[in-house]
């Protein structure tokens, strides 16, 4: 599991969550991908996702409502995922044709939760009255009235019921909804390009047809942005071409004893070596 600041990410692939190590998903060049996203904080959060250095979004944000999860499924063109992500080998071929990129291999997912709204503004006011030319003060009826960015409270002097005016928001589809926003992507401190690509380098690319849809909606002030950074990898820290997606419930066979460890332990049970997949 990804997680940050009540915020989860995970890479799917074949209905099934693939397991993250150190920040790497291994995965078979070839393979298509979804972005799985939970919302666990009490806000709403606005999310802007990147990869191999592109924006995704068609520059929108996705809301996720607290507590609310759903799974990205492909790039977006305008309120419409059209095509699912595809992770594929980076050749001598394609890097020479599209240029190397610093951020290549990289799902970058940076989050923002919504401000609470401020507390209203009540103002009493407290009227001088005058009766039959004699100086007696008496209070008139008081109002209220609510004063914020976002509610706007109507009342009269008498104190009626008032009617209460917020932002109108969209339904939601496929349990999330876009928001325009401009998407800028910053340097992400990776290693320089280089000549040739390593063997287990890859890229993102649009695969197969997919159709998901969103609405648009409306989202407040944002707090302080986090950004959760996942790199794809086609071949294991061992050297071997991932064969198939490694997924979390799938155990770990130990290289020096065959013991099957579980996806927890970062070290083997029965002999102490340091697991690797």
């Amino acid at each position: 599991m990804t997680y940050k600041d009540q915020f989860v990410a995970e890479v799917k692939s074949n209905g099934k969550i693939l397991r993250v190590k150190d920040g790497f998903v291994y995965l078979p060049f070839g393979s298509e991908y979804s972005i799985l996203l939970k919302n666990l904080n009490s806000k709403r959060a606005a999310i802007k996702i990147s990869i191999d250095g592109q924006d995704v979004l068609s520059q929108h944000r996705l809301i996720l409502e607290p507590l609310e999860t759903t799974e990205l499924k492909g790039f977006m063109r305008g309120a419409v995922a059209t095509n699912a992500f595809k992770f594929i080998q980076k050749t001598k071929q394609i890097q020479d044709y599209r240029g190397d990129r610093v951020d290549d291999g990289l799902i970058r997912i940076e989050f923002a939760f919504e401000k609470p709204l401020p507390e209203p503004i009540i103002k009493e006011v407290i009227k001088e009255v005058h009766h039959h030319h004699d100086y007696h003060y008496w209070p008139a009826p008081k109002f209220t009235y609510y004063n914020g960015p976002y509610w706007i409270y109507d009342s009269n002097t008498y104190g009626s019921a008032g009617t209460v005016r917020g932002m109108a928001t969209g339904q939601m589809v496929n349990e999330s909804t876009l928001t325009a926003y401009n998407c800028f992507i910053g340097s992400l401190g990776v290693d320089a390009p280089h000549d040739t690509p390593l063997k287990d380098e890859g890229v993102t690319v649009h695969g197969s047809h997919v159709h998901q849809q969103f609405n648009y909606t409306s989202i407040g002030e944002l707090e302080q942005s986090e950004v959760i950074i996942i790199q794809l990898k086609g071949m294991s820290s061992g050297g071997t071409i991932v064969e198939q997606p490694v997924t979390v419930d799938q155990k770990i066979i130990c290289q020096t004893c065959g013991n099957r460890v579980k996806s927890i332990h970062k070290f083997c049970p029965n002999c102490g070596t340091s697991i690797s997949f």
